[in-house]
């Protein structure tokens, strides 16, 4: 320890101690510590600012992915519904066998082509799988259901007969489906019963076509039930069509030959109605009834098809016409 030096103060008219000054070594330590504490200072927070940055980015990168998933699996439904009218209506049209089961279920074997993600976090790697996967056999499966439409077209192509006999139009340029097949309720018995076709409200006089061509196999009224109707035999496609509640007997005999689109009637409001409107019904070559809004599609954009059934959910839980 050195000696404590002082030295005279004229002002105080006494000697004070001297402050001791910092050595050149000692001033240059603390500088070297004060910036080494400012640069650590700056790369902590830096670090944490960085971190809190990953890990809102990570679950923004989550959100989307998982709206995604909601959207690929929305797509799948859909395609879905277009593989089964494949199966239980285009190909049973056509007498087309079906697409066998092995292949329909698109699957795909050998070395794992997802192991890029391997190097990532458990988590990430995981999420990232599942959507290729999923987009991977979604590809596979549109493929697939392209190739199947392909050959149905070559199919109908080749069977101009069967195609023209197969209802693939509405009955009417007008009007709004009111009801679908199913059980509802009568507006007129008061009961719930079987309703084995759609109502088309349209206004008494409205011209009514053929869905398909085929021959007229019989005419006919009932008051307690179709009113004047007309129904329609397409034997190369093995199924009939049944127009009623008609406002006057249709003016074409029976046997009469019709093509799609010939007008066959005018909508009335005769029988069991209580409303002007149109009966319509598909049924097979059994007189079983089927429903008609599958066959609309066929003659109908996707757009319309879809508000289609946008209708049908809105209208499904009211009473029919007849």
């Amino acid at each position: 320890m050195g000696l404590q030096r002082y030295h005279f103060d004229p002002n105080k008219l006494e000697f004070v101690a001297t402050r001791p000054r910092l050595s050149l070594p000692v001033f240059v330590g603390l500088c070297v510590f004060l910036l080494a504490a400012a640069v650590l200072s700056t790369i902590v927070l830096s670090t944490s600012f960085r971190d809190r940055q990953l890990a809102a980015e990570n679950q923004t990168l989550r959100e989307q992915f998982s709206g995604y998933q909601q959207e690929v699996s929305n797509l799948s439904d859909q395609l879905s519904d277009i593989s089964d009218q494949d199966k239980e209506l285009y190909r049973v049209i056509l007498g087309a066998d079906p697409i066998p089961e092995d292949i329909s279920r698109v699957g795909v074997g050998g070395t794992d082509s997802y192991s890029r993600f391997d190097g990532l976090s458990e988590s990430a790697a995981e999420l990232l799988r599942k959507n290729a996967e999923k987009l991977d056999e979604l590809e596979r499966r549109i493929k697939l259901q392209s190739a199947s439409f392909e050959y149905l077209k070559g199919t109908a192509d080749s069977r101009p007969e069967i195609w023209e006999q197969t209802p693939s139009i509405m009955p009417t340029t007008v009007g709004r489906i009111s009801s679908f097949q199913g059980l509802r309720l009568h507006p007129i018995l008061r009961y719930k019963r079987q309703h084995n076709g759609v109502d088309i409200v349209v206004p008494k006089n409205t011209p009514i076509y053929a869905t398909a061509s085929g021959v007229v196999e019989g005419i006919g009224y009932e008051a307690r039930g179709y009113g004047h109707y007309i129904v329609l035999s397409h034997p190369k496609a093995g199924y009939k069509t049944l127009y009623a509640h008609l406002n006057s007997e249709p003016r074409i005999p029976r046997g009469a030959k019709v093509v799609r689109g010939e007008q066959i009637g005018l909508s009335g409001n005769s029988g069991l109605s209580a409303a002007p409107h149109l009966h319509y019904e598909v049924r097979d070559k059994n007189g079983s009834p089927l429903r008609p809004r599958d066959f609309f599609m066929l003659g109908m954009s996707p757009q319309d098809y879809q508000q289609l059934l946008e209708e049908y959910s809105r209208v499904s839980h009211l009473p029919s016409l007849d």
